[in-house]
């Protein structure tokens, strides 16, 4: 069984804090090398990327375990320098400013090419930065949010950011390839998948996306040790918010991104295997409804 933590506060640090001990609290060993990755796919502000005071209320969580190391890092889109990325949206500053070990882009990091004995949809693999052996917890701080071609991205696409370039134009985009995309999606999860997720709905697009779109303000933060049900969840509070005809009419475990994933054993199979908790959410029932 796992637990997802939903809070809303008006105070971010507060619902970042809260809805990790709600999901029980990280499992970070005193000591530990942790990378938390926040979303700068592009430089649009919140929901386009995380939130500052999401990533600010993360790295202070992380503190509270006495980690040997705390890396902050991220890679944005292929065309993007990702340190001026980082800079434009302020992650960079907070990052600084909070005192982190070290803060590094996927950039030009040396790289290790893997290939995952059930990536079928990568039948060449793909390249991951050669330090992330050396980390012993990561965190990853996806944006809940509708995407034009992936329909939705969150825990799962967030794994893209370890890829290269090359291995990112390899995805489909385009209208149609949803089934592609989703296992290429899930399938990029089969190395270095994160230990934990803290969603960034404070702001939301459920439309569009990823970086533009119709903008909704639920001003809430999701937390879980699970990236499955992490995603469904924030699906299922995308269903509530009013969103795009493929995820409204379907069922969150139809998706393809998380079907896959499923198949892969990345994380729950079914609704059952999910309790949620939340503080300050009055349309929980609405949410845990849309978890079917």
């Amino acid at each position: 069984m796992v637990t997802i933590g939903l809070s809303r506060d008006k105070d971010v640090l507060k619902s970042v804090r809260t809805a990790v001990e709600l999901a029980g609290g990280l499992g970070i060993k005193e000591g530990d090398t942790v990378l938390i990755r926040p979303n700068a796919n592009t430089a649009d502000p919140a929901p386009g990327s995380t939130s500052p005071e999401v990533l600010r209320g993360a790295i202070r969580e992380v503190k509270r375990y006495n980690p040997g190391k705390i890396i902050v890092a991220e890679k944005s889109m292929t065309t993007l320098d990702t340190e001026k990325v980082l800079k434009k949206l302020g992650l960079w500053q907070v990052a600084e400013g909070e005192g982190v070990d070290e803060i590094l882009t996927f950039d030009h990091l040396k790289r290790e090419h893997v290939e995952p004995e059930k990536a079928y949809s990568w039948p060449f693999g793909f390249d991951v930065p050669e330090f992330l052996g050396s980390v012993d917890y990561t965190i990853a701080l996806p944006v809940i949010k509708t995407h034009w071609t992936a329909i939705f991205t969150m825990g799962l696409k967030s794994q893209i950011s370890i890829t290269a370039d090359r291995d990112r134009r390899q995805l489909p985009h385009g209208q149609g390839m949803d089934m592609l995309f989703g296992n290429m999606i899930a399938e990029s999860n089969l190395v270095y998948k994160p230990d934990f997720y803290i969603s960034d709905a404070t702001k939301c697009f459920v439309t569009e996306g990823p970086n533009t779109g119709t903008l909704r303000e639920p001003g809430i933060v999701l937390a879980s040790p699970d990236v499955i049900a992490n995603d469904v969840t924030g699906l299922a509070l995308l269903k509530t918010l009013g969103t795009v005809p493929k995820i409204q009419r379907n069922s969150v475990w139809a998706q393809p991104q998380i079907k896959r994933a499923v198949e892969l054993g990345l994380g729950v199979k079914n609704r059952e295997e999910i309790t949620v908790k939340g503080l300050g959410i009055e349309e929980i029932n609405k949410i845990i409804a849309s978890l079917a």
